[in-house]
């Protein structure tokens, strides 16, 4: 199957740069005008299978695809399966403070998610975020890639193994998506509004098309 996975517009939380990953924020004007190109982008694209991440960010992205279709689209699904990794106590807070104490944590004096990025997996940085979270009630590596496992899992369980996919997420997510499963080493978090192909065959393989794409016209 193919999968467009799109990360959802701009929304205050990004605008302010704030930590931002069950906590949701409504899109700004810049994330209403994301989630419209995206969809002039894809609109010849005919979606077997429509689904969202159950925040209201990821929601309305999707509903402004769907609606610059040029075919008949099918019902939006949402759903928590596809909700971005939970930073725990960090949620609402500063990236710097966060990044931060990442990056001193695993010895790098730096605050930029993407130059810690390069040289850790996120393996390595979901589980450092996990143990600096005070309230441990964010994901652990393992509660997050079981998480994502079984989420794979259902789209091959219950859509056609030809089918054409439309999966309004987030920006962790999906280049979490395409270092782990798709072995793409040198992806980082995708722009809002990006398109990223995928394609995931009958025996589990997930290949890469496209990375965070904000060109191209589909």
């Amino acid at each position: 199957m193919k999968i467009y996975a799109v990360r959802h517009g701009q929304t205050i939380f990004n605008q302010l740069d704030k930590v931002q990953g069950w906590a949701d924020t409504p899109l700004t004007e810049q994330g209403q005008q994301d989630g419209r190109f995206a969809g002039e982008r894809l609109s010849r694209v005919k979606f077997d299978v429509a689904i969202a991440s159950d925040t209201t960010r990821a929601m309305h992205t999707a509903e402004f695809i769907l609606k610059g279709n040029k075919y008949q689209t099918p019902e939006l699904i949402l759903t928590s399966d596809w909700r971005e990794y939970f930073f725990g106590s960090f949620e609402g807070g500063s990236n710097h403070v966060m990044w931060g104490s990442v990056g001193q944590q695993l010895g790098l004096d730096t605050d930029n998610p993407s130059e810690i990025g390069k040289q850790y997996r996120m393996t390595d940085i979901m589980n450092t975020i996990h143990q600096l979270d005070e309230s441990h009630i964010g994901e652990s590596a393992a509660d997050f890639w079981q998480r994502i496992d079984q989420s794979l899992r259902h789209l091959q369980e219950n859509y056609q193994q030809n089918a054409t996919i439309l999966l309004v997420t987030h920006g962790q997510l999906i280049g979490n998506l395409a270092q782990h499963y798709g072995h793409l080493e040198t992806a980082q978090r995708p722009r809002n509004g990006s398109i990223s192909v995928f394609e995931l065959d009958s025996e589990g393989n997930f290949t890469v098309d496209k990375f965070n794409d904000v060109t191209t016209f589909f």
